[in-house]
């Protein structure tokens, strides 16, 4: 196992080209070649960004792992595989047959790697306790600083592993730095974050949930560092990321920054993007780990200068008020950076994907975090996570005061036998406001978020989203996933 201690050179190339195969190429070539990272007979691991369905730029370009399979098999590689686990819950091989990867890869040189081994369905023959001694097979569990990680054996085998890592901006790093595409290597599980032990207050407060994250991040990066880095800012989504929605901005900066030393790379980037260390939790926590975190001045800056290729980005909004959506109002109270990721991406896939749904529901209030601030409208209430259901208990909103029906008869009686009229106060009546969806979950699951919002607003009234969860049910919820759950793949 590497660890953060291994002595590299600390040489970064910034290339700039007319296309992202000739910054790619031009990059390797200033730091002396392919010859410098791959030898002959090398079986090549690359780490690429395999997320949605989605396409560039939510996964990495294919130009650019084209170009890349192509000089590595130049420079001697016997076998050249590529691999990433995707968000929670989609199996590699759906993703392979939308965007036919396997194919694709193979007429190039390289191999698709199943991680999750969901390439095996097809094998109609196989029993699930053979597919778990696949699974057993497939992974080696590594233990880091009290935590379990299943790692897969043909990352751990290669003789070189090169890391290409699609920049885009990201709403709790800033950035998708290198450091982050090491991290899904494991599966989307393994990175959930919990709660364990800690005070609600107090965990919301410092942060814990991004402290835990970074924590894994850098214990996934000592097991097995990259021989090559590529962080490729070509293009990048800028204003909502790093997945497309309708706050997305492609930006062109022609550039690409490469490397021998991850940390290094990452540091270079972010001084590009005019960002320092302390703007970067990642790197600052890294620091306080006596990680090998060099000082810009000991970096050795090949290429393009730095100062020249300045890029200014419009990053992620740093509040969930900032996130405008036709007929739905925030309040928020004090959240975590879990809720806050996840409440951010289902705010934009709304906003990106049901603009006409929610013309049809008008009053929206989304409450998130603890103790947020009461409402003032009456309508819709969808409480977002755990701490808002919880904190949200003795809420006017919770009840309706209704009035009791005038006693109209007893009215008439009275002005025709001219009784005097007695003062009475009107009954009032409270009862449990219906109009309210609880999305429950510590940080919630956005695909059970869909879900749940869809069977409280009703089909006929969220016609998009309804298309969009049967598009779902068809590629990620059908008979290969379940299967994939029972043998604990994903």
């Amino acid at each position: 196992m590497l660890t953060h201690s291994k002595s590299k050179k600390l040489e970064v190339a910034i290339s700039k080209a007319n296309s992202p195969k000739e910054s790619l190429l031009k990059g390797i070539e200033t730091l002396g070649g392919i010859s410098r990272f791959i030898d002959k007979g090398d079986q090549v691991f690359i780490k690429f960004n395999l997320n949605l369905p989605g396409g560039f730029p939510t996964n990495t370009n294919f130009e650019v792992l084209e170009e890349l399979i192509k000089s590595c098999k130049e420079g001697g590689a016997s076998k050249i595989s590529l691999g990433s686990f995707p968000v929670k819950g989609i199996p590699i091989k759906v993703l392979s047959d939308i965007l036919n990867l396997k194919d694709y890869f193979k007429t190039i040189g390289a191999e698709l790697a199943f991680l999750d081994n969901s390439n095996y369905y097809d094998k109609k023959d196989l029993s699930i306790e053979q597919l778990k001694k696949i699974k057993r097979d497939s992974f080696t569990n590594v233990k880091i600083n009290n935590n379990d990680y299943p790692i897969p054996n043909i990352f751990l085998n290669s003789n070189k592993f090169i890391s290409v890592n699609q920049i885009n901006v990201n709403p709790l790093f800033k950035f998708n730095l290198s450091l982050l595409n090491s991290y899904s290597i494991i599966p989307a599980k393994f990175r959930k974050i919990g709660k364990k032990q800690y005070n609600i207050v107090e965990y919301n407060s410092a942060d814990q949930y991004k402290k835990d994250t970074i924590s894994n991040i850098l214990n996934i990066f000592t097991i097995k560092q990259p021989d090559l880095v590529i962080n490729d800012l070509f293009y990048l989504l800028e204003g909502a990321g790093p997945f497309i929605y309708k706050d997305s901005k492609i930006k062109k900066t022609n550039l690409m920054i490469i490397g021998e030393d991850a940390i290094s790379v990452d540091l270079i980037t972010l001084k590009t993007l005019m960002l320092e260390i302390n703007d970067c939790e990642i790197i600052q926590q890294a620091q306080s780990k006596n990680f090998n975190v060099p000082k810009i001045s000991n970096i050795k800056v090949l290429g393009e200068k730095i100062e020249e290729n300045i890029i200014n980005v419009d990053f992620c909004v740093s509040k969930i008020e900032d996130i405008k959506i036709k007929n739905i109002s925030i309040c928020s109270g004090k959240y975590c950076s879990g809720c806050f990721n996840q409440v951010y991406h289902l705010l934009n896939f709304m906003k990106t994907y049901m603009v006409k749904d929610l013309k049809y529901n008008p009053t929206n209030t989304f409450l998130i975090g603890e103790n947020p601030i009461e409402p003032e409208k009456m309508g819709n209430f969808i409480l977002f996570g755990d701490c808002a259901i919880n904190s949200t208990k003795s809420y006017n909103f919770r009840k309706l005061i209704i009035e009791a029906k005038k006693n109209l008869i007893g009215e008439a009686k009275n002005k025709l036998f001219k009784k005097p009229k007695a003062k009475k106060k009107p009954k009032i009546k409270e009862k449990p406001n219906k109009n309210i969806l609880e999305l429950p979950g510590c940080p919630p699951d956005i695909f059970n978020c869909l879900e749940l919002i869809m069977n409280y607003y009703g089909k006929e009234n969220v016609p998009n989203l309804n298309l969009l969860t049967k598009m779902n049910e068809f590629w990620f919820k059908g008979k290969l996933n379940d299967e994939l759950k029972n043998w604990e793949a994903l």
